[in-house]
């Protein structure tokens, strides 16, 4: 009967397409949808638009369809802003007034001319940057700003600066910090995550930004945290609950994705991304490494459940080992090299049940191969994209090219959000 029945359908379809019934044609194949982002840093702005419009014509002709623009570094402003003050490299001196041109409603108008989205890059904790060599002169960067102009945090509300551990704790600064790279805020202060939000909001609000992307949205390790509005919230000695310790911190890092996700839907619904630790727990590896969320207090699959982050981007800037999993050096002499694959692969498994996507993070330095490699792994994974550290070092390797006509050939648009409808 079987037999009878499969005959039976087909002459149908055979007769209805003689009567020019049948299916209708195929359109034209939609898009893969896939995100191919490209971080451009602070020192790669140049001093004129100029700069900013090869940028993007370059991010189009690789393939790009995201561009992460940095707007704020250590607590200033590469854009217009009556909320902090202006960058030295934009403005001569920190908070010099209002800038000559606005580096910012460039990069959007360049973009948004190719067809790219422009995201705007926001280093979250960092106050101020610690360099390892010429750290006085750079430290006295640090001054107050022209008359009428927005003060810097840490010159305005010093209270607000990380504290180590200890009795008394070091309190972070532009001078002690070098290990760290920068001196931060805490999170525990209400006030300085207010003021985090308030930068977000206003940039989503004025500018017509995509999206809004964090940066060290963590703290610079464990042994931090110990300002007094944190221990004042925490109610009780850290030392007698280490575990409730860690936790109370990492709840604070919650609270301030959460806010500043807020802040940003309260003014127009864009999303939210972040740059995020690579290893999101080490324990599930059991390798003797870094942890995000048990080192930084950085919960990022906890965000995305939470439903105060839509994309997490994991800056896995390693190399796939030949060894899947392995934590071990590719060379005698050299440093551990944590598994690319592997930890992509755990951050799609973490991410995936909140719907939320994962672009892998890509270090560019690593060479030709070993982009497209990580590429085709990661569309192996079921990454919903990549993003590139960073511009200088594609300029460096001229693969814009080897990009746009190899694996990002195939045109594709940014993947839908649909719980953002």
């Amino acid at each position: 009967m079987r037999e009878w029945a499969a005959a039976a359908a087909l002459l149908t379809i055979v007769a209805a397409a003689a009567c020019g019934d049948g299916p209708t044609p195929a359109g034209p194949t939609p898009p893969m949808e896939e995100a191919r982002a490209l971080w451009v840093n602070r020192f790669e702005i140049g001093p004129t638009p100029a700069k900013i419009a090869e940028i993007m014509r370059k991010a189009k002709d690789a393939g790009f369809n995201v561009v992460y623009f940095q707007v704020r570094g250590q607590g200033d402003a590469y854009y217009a802003s009556d909320i902090e003050p202006c960058a030295v490299a934009l403005c001569g001196s920190l908070g010099n007034g209002q800038p000559s041109w606005d580096p910012l409603a460039t990069a959007v108008q360049e973009a948004h001319a190719r067809g790219l989205q422009l995201h705007a890059w926001v280093n979250a904790f960092t106050a101020w940057a610690s360099p390892a060599t010429n750290t006085a002169s750079f430290c006295a960067l640090l001054r107050e700003s022209a008359a009428g102009a927005p003060r810097h945090m840490l010159l305005a509300h010093p209270e607000w600066a990380m504290v180590s551990s200890g009795s008394p704790g070091t309190v972070m600064s532009c001078a002690n910090s070098q290990a760290y790279e920068y001196a931060y805020v805490s999170p525990g202060v209400p006030a300085a995550r207010t003021h985090l939000a308030r930068v977000a909001a206003d940039v989503a609000r004025r500018y017509a930004v995509d999206g809004v992307h964090l940066d060290r949205i963590r703290y610079p390790g464990a042994d931090f945290g110990w300002d007094q509005a944190s221990l004042s919230a925490f109610g009780r000695d850290p030392s007698a609950d280490p575990q409730g310790w860690a936790r109370f911190r990492r709840e604070l890092v919650n609270r301030v994705v959460q806010e500043t996700h807020d802040s940003i839907h309260a003014v127009r619904a864009v999303p939210l991304s972040a740059a995020v630790w690579p290893i999101y727990d080490r324990d599930r590896f059991g390798w003797p490494s870094s942890s995000g969320v048990g080192q930084f207090f950085q919960d990022t699959w906890g965000w995305a459940q939470g439903g105060y982050l839509d994309v997490a981007v994991p800056m896995a800037y390693f190399r796939v080992a030949e060894e899947r999993c392995s934590y071990r050096p590719l060379r005698r002499g050299q440093e551990p090299n944590p598994d690319w694959d592997c930890m992509i692969a755990d951050h799609v498994a973490g991410m995936r049940p909140t719907g939320r996507h994962v672009y892998a993070g890509i270090l560019a330095g690593l060479g030709r191969d070993e982009m497209a490699k990580q590429v085709r792994i990661g569309r192996q994974r079921g990454v919903d994209g990549f993003s590139f550290y960073f511009y200088s070092s594609l300029a460096e390797l001229n693969a814009w090219a080897f990009l746009g006509d190899g694996v990002f050939a195939e045109r594709a648009t940014v993947p839908r959000m649909e719980w953002m409808r």
